[in-house]
């Protein structure tokens, strides 16, 4: 009996999810301007899918919001900054294999940031664009406001899906399944040139692809700090700085090599060390005891 509550619960989270996406999706291929709407709910429509099945489903399961911070100090600090040296290294093995795209000039950056005071003319060094990386790694997980629209989506996926999922199956299971269906629910956003715009090889449907590989790689991560913590605040920590610098890679780069490749980690050489990191949580969490998290 619990089994089938449980599966009901996650077919009524998945369905009311996908449907919004999909309304909202098909609105913006109707009206262009809608796409602003897609992305500002992104993280919104998460957290109505999950309060939508829990009130259905009378489901009085934690919300996995409490800090737990005394007996979790490492993994907050793990969350914090392994997957920013991991995003990092991903980019340094991105520009050693495509030295051509290294934009010392950061055109990208004057031109996002030049309306703000940005000088119109920047010349960084090889050795101060590792300076300013090393920085970035220590100060995204203090960007609050990207932190908070993470909430929202760890909300759904970390702090209520994946545990449906590990009381359904195993560890490593419902930690790539859930990835999985978070980086398919990013299609309508790729569909329209979110983080690849529309310009590569065999878009839309590549960007899908590769989108749906990230989310499993970085889902790992987010699940693997959940677990530890038996809160989704850590994950909220780690999404909110893998997204800050994520972003620095493109700042100096010319953009002139495939989006599926890089210099971002949403690129498949520079998730690299992303990838190598989850691989190695993977293989942990394979042969744990622990097959959810707590309901305290």
């Amino acid at each position: 009996m619990e089994t089938a509550i449980l599966k009901q619960r996650v077919a009524l989270y998945l369905a009311t999810l996908y449907g919004f996406l999909l309304l909202v999706w098909l609105a913006a291929l109707a009206l262009p301007s809608a796409y602003t709407v897609l992305w500002s709910l992104f993280s919104v429509l998460p957290v109505l899918a999950t309060i939508l099945t829990r009130a259905i489903t009378k489901d009085k399961s934690p919300w996995y919001l409490k800090p737990n911070f005394r007996k979790n100090r490492k993994t907050y600090l793990f969350a914090a900054f392994l997957p920013g040296v991991a995003i990092f290294l991903g980019g340094l093995l991105y520009f050693s294999l495509f030295l051509q795209d290294l934009d010392l000039t950061a055109r990208n950056l004057v031109a996002l940031y030049g309306q703000y005071g940005a000088p119109e003319t920047i010349q960084f060094t090889v050795q101060t664009v590792i300076l300013i990386g090393l920085a970035f790694i220590v100060l995204s997980p203090l960007v609050l406001p990207v932190h908070l629209f993470a909430l929202g989506e760890e909300i759904g996926w970390r702090g209520y899906l994946l545990p449906l999922l590990l009381k359904l199956t195993s560890p490593l299971k419902a930690v790539l399944l859930h990835g999985l269906l978070w980086g398919l629910a990013h299609a309508p956003l790729i569909y329209f040139g979110f983080n690849y715009r529309s310009d590569y090889w065999g878009a839309p449907l590549t960007g899908i692809l590769m989108m749906t590989l990230v989310c499993v790689v970085l889902g790992t991560w987010l699940a693997y700090v959940t677990i530890q913590a038996n809160s989704i605040l850590p994950a909220v920590l780690l999404h909110g700085a893998s997204n800050v610098i994520g972003e620095m890679a493109a700042f100096v780069s010319f953009l002139s090599v495939s989006p599926l490749l890089g210099p971002n980690p949403t690129g498949l050489i520079g998730m690299s060390g992303l990838l190598l990191g989850a691989a190695i949580l993977l293989w942990n969490m394979s042969g744990t005891a622990k097959t959810c998290l707590s309901q305290n």
